[in-house]
């Protein structure tokens, strides 16, 4: 029997190296003859992640006869998507086959209630993460910890803002400074800032030249 294997990760952290050691020896043991390895990294949630969509792709036009995985939440955690998935392998004449439950026969009752069971407790434990995420980011900020990516240190807000008095845009300051545009528009309130710093400072126009002229001795002549 052709197969196709398929590992998925939902993080860099999570290593689906991990998963097709395991999913090679069951093909080797059963003496099923692999087709091609696809593999995601993305969460369950993306039913068009790249890898599994390029599965499907090939499971339509029949180039294996089942897909093995170590999970079935490697493949959908959602009850409604894996539901669907399920009833497109079964149009294809593709079968599932999990390491840890064996194959899924939809076209048996058990196959059936089996999927659906599951298919659920796969969703509950991703609801179950996303809250206890969100939970999680609540009490951090509640603690007063900041969320999100480190503000940068080496903007340089005065360069920046003797540009923008020099009318130049916030792409020719990125692309000179080499530094995003959005970096430099998330510190636009400083820039203004050290703009209005520096009009206050300079002197009114002529009254340098007039204060010099001023200062001068008289020409002997």
């Amino acid at each position: 029997m052709m197969v196709a294997l398929y590992a998925r990760v939902s993080t860099r952290k999570q290593d689906e190296a991990a998963q097709l050691p395991r999913l090679r020896s069951m093909a080797e043991s059963r003496g099923y003859e692999v087709y091609h390895e696809y593999t995601d990294e993305a969460s369950a949630k993306d039913a068009n992640r790249p890898g599994w969509r390029a599965l499907m792709q090939d499971a339509s036009e029949r180039r294996f006869d089942a897909v093995l995985v170590t999970k079935l939440d490697r493949v959908m955690r959602s009850l409604v998507q894996l539901n669907i998935t399920m009833e497109d392998l079964q149009t294809y004449g593709v079968s599932l086959i999990c390491a840890d439950i064996g194959e899924i026969d939809l076209r048996s009752p058990m196959g059936k209630v089996q999927m659906q069971i599951i298919g659920a407790i796969a969703e509950w434990e991703r609801e179950i993460i996303a809250q206890r995420t969100r939970e999680g980011m609540e009490a951090r900020r509640a603690r007063g910890v900041r969320m999100g990516r480190r503000r940068r240190d080496d903007v340089p807000i005065s360069a920046v803002a003797a540009l923008r008095m020099d009318v130049r845009s916030w792409k020719s300051i990125s692309d000179d400074l080499r530094i995003p545009k959005t970096t430099l528009l998330s510190r636009r309130a400083e820039v203004e800032t050290a703009i209005a710093e520096r009009s206050e400072k300079a002197p009114p126009s002529g009254e340098g030249s007039e204060r010099e002229g001023a200062s001068e001795p008289p020409v002997n002549i």
